[in-house]
């Protein structure tokens, strides 16, 4: 069924390469997990790859780009949502499924792994015909995808095409029109004055006119051939009319210039072409430019008003090249900086990208960022100061595109954001030390519960092995030592004591004064705690037994075990404490308090399950408080 999936998959992936086999990644940090996933979708006609850390993974997928990944959630350093985020945030990789694999069953997880981009969640320990069925539906949806973006893709060429050809169509049919139909239609729609002039000795000989806004705004009551050029514009230009024909005519060049006539006591602008047409006639094209010479007066207004906003802004404003130079700063910037003036800081940074980043490439992120988008915000970075100190800045900028969209420069603003950041390292620093005070209390897993909120924290286990230890005879020894030198001599003890469990995988409760608590199972169950609780217990009279070489003291443990069902959860308000508490702890209590210096005793159940690893003594029926006759063992250490 998998080889089906997967030829499957290469067919509809791949109609052009019936060979093709569908890459896949894997990423988990537990190498027999790895091993197995990469056997068995190998033996399914998949390439497969695998890497143990989320880094390796990002690194793989920049160099080859994998069909699918499949992502572990629990790993070091860098955790599988965190590794999905980035993959999304990248352009290159945010396309590529992935489908996390995690022991995590709770609803929360899965919701987050969804949020952070993973389009399916397979539970461990998973159904390989589960893995394989996921497989060739994402697979197929992923390939199906991109033919449809091809097609698309390809409509849109076409679409293009087409109207291009019904443009350019469009364009021979407007040429093909009579010059006559032309005309007429240009000048029916102008709105320019368009007048032939003829003169002869300061007077008119000949004028056409057309269109009617000249007639409009000058409204002549009596024939105007004959009149003189006075009687046709304001008496205060009339000269200078007479002088541009008489030009013209002279030049047989055409000349331009701007002028202004009064209508009913309002300024109207135009701007006229004058060119020679015979040796005594011009045209004359005149175009009403009383709108934009408004809007050249309010854009000169609003120039001087911008102007002033930027130099007098407190936040620093720029404006520079594609190639990583500054076309304008303001002050505000300059100061930021450390500079004297803009003038100064232009000078002074000639190449944005190796003088004024700190980290190499910020520059190119930076335009990376707004290349994505257009524009970019909140875009933090480190940056040297004109005395070569380090300052967090802020930017938020966007590209000034021309007509063609090719960017011309960017511009943008510029916030001083240090104290902000030294703020928040001396927060995250201040959770990171209340983090690592709460770990040295409490175990990883409910410490992370806690800091969710979740309270009360009470679990039930079916089985957990305990361990009660005592010091014999610390008692008697303290009374007549210093407090300080007696603290000095049960930490290095007890530090001994926790190190053993970290190296077995156990969990340290508590220690009440000279007596010593560690249990296996929680706050993780694990089938084989016995073993390694076994083993602790006879490590702890191997370490104590160094510890008297070497100080010259005869100390003693009276150590007991117990298996069974137990509670454990966190009490206490201001101050946390994980404990047990069950039959199972009192009953180890028992073990310890009426066993005998130097020796491990155990109750029944726990030598039926150690027996086979581990040799034993029968001590015998002994009476226990609470509990009557009980049969107990000594435990004397592994077989040989």
């Amino acid at each position: 069924m998998g080889e089906q999936g997967a030829s499957a998959i290469n067919h509809i992936n791949f109609q052009e390469e019936p060979e093709y086999r569908a890459d896949l990644l894997i990423v988990d940090d537990v190498p027999t997990n790895l091993r197995l996933l990469i056997s068995l979708l190998r033996k399914n006609n998949y390439n497969v790859r695998g890497v143990t850390n989320g880094g390796l993974a990002l690194k793989f997928v920049e160099i080859r780009k994998p069909d699918l990944i499949l992502l572990d959630i629990m790993m070091p350093e860098m955790d599988g949502y965190e590794v999905c985020k980035k993959l999304k945030e990248n352009p290159h990789t945010q396309d590529i499924p992935i489908i996390f694999l995690s022991a995590l069953t709770e609803g929360f997880d899965k919701a987050k792994a969804f949020k952070s981009g993973g389009i399916d969640y397979i539970s461990k320990p998973f159904q390989v015909e589960e893995i394989l069925a996921r497989l060739e539906t994402h697979l197929a949806q992923r390939a199906l995808q991109k033919q449809l973006e091809e097609k698309t893709e390809l409509l849109g060429h076409q679409n293009l095409q087409l109207q291009a050809e019904i443009n350019e169509r469009k364009l021979l049919e407007e040429k093909l029109r009579s010059a006559e139909e032309k005309m007429r239609a240009v000048f029916e729609a102008m709105t320019d004055i368009v007048a032939l002039i003829s003169i002869s000795e300061g007077n008119i000989e000949n004028l056409d006119i057309l269109p009617s806004n000249w007639m409009r705004l000058y409204q002549p009551d009596s024939d105007i051939i004959g009149q003189t050029i006075e009687h046709l514009f304001d008496p205060d230009t009339s000269e200078i009319w007479l002088n541009v024909i008489g030009k013209v005519l002279e030049t047989r060049e055409t000349l331009h210039f701007d002028y202004c006539l009064l209508d009913r006591g309002q300024e109207m602008w135009f701007s006229a072409a004058v060119s020679p047409v015979r040796e005594d006639t011009v045209i004359v094209v005149a175009r009403d430019i009383s709108d934009r010479k408004q809007a050249e007066e309010a854009l000169i207004i609003a120039e001087e008003r911008y102007h002033s906003i930027v130099e007098n802004a407190i936040a620093g404003i720029f404006q520079s090249t594609v190639d990583g130079q500054y076309l304008s700063v303001n002050p505000a910037l300059a100061k930021i900086y450390g500079y004297a003036s803009p003038e100064e800081l232009q000078q002074s940074v000639k190449n944005i990208n190796t003088q004024l980043y700190v980290n190499e490439g910020r520059r190119q992120e930076f335009i990376e960022a707004i290349s994505a988008h257009n524009s970019v915000s909140g875009f933090e970075s480190m940056v040297y100061c004109k005395d070569h100190s380090i300052i967090w800045i802020s930017e938020t900028a966007r590209a000034v595109r021309d007509s063609s969209s090719k960017i011309l420069y960017y511009e943008g603003i510029v916030s001083d954001i240090t104290e902000r950041k030294l703020a928040q390292e001396a927060l995250k620093f201040q959770q990171n030390q209340t983090e690592a005070l709460l770990l040295n209390i409490l175990p990883q897993p409910i410490a992370t519960r806690l800091q969710k909120g979740e309270n009360p924290i009470a679990d039930h286990f079916e089985e957990v092995s305990v361990i009660f230890a005592d010091l014999v005879g610390f008692t008697e020894f303290a009374a007549n030592r210093p407090p300080k030198k007696l603290l000095e001599l049960l930490n290095k003890i007890f530090s001994r004591f926790d190190k053993l469990a970290k190296h077995h995988n156990l969990e340290k409760i508590k220690t009440i004064g000279d007596a010593y608590m560690v249990v296996g199972g929680l706050p993780v169950p694990c089938a084989d705690a016995i073993f390694e609780v076994a083993q602790m217990a006879l490590d702890m009279q191997g370490e104590l037994a160094q510890l008297n070489q070497h100080t010259g003291q005869t100390f003693e443990l009276r150590i007991g075990i117990h298996i069974g069902p137990a509670i454990a959860g966190v009490i206490g308000m201001s101050k946390f404490i994980y404990d047990l508490w069950g039959d199972t702890v009192n009953t180890a209590s028992r073990m310890e308090s009426s066993g005998l210096p130097g020796k491990i005793q155990v109750t029944e159940a726990v030598y039926e399950r150690l027996k086979d690893r581990f040799e034993f003594e029968q001590r015998g029926l002994i009476s226990v408080k609470g509990k009557g006759e009980m049969l107990t063992y000594w435990l004397l250490g592994n077989h040989s």
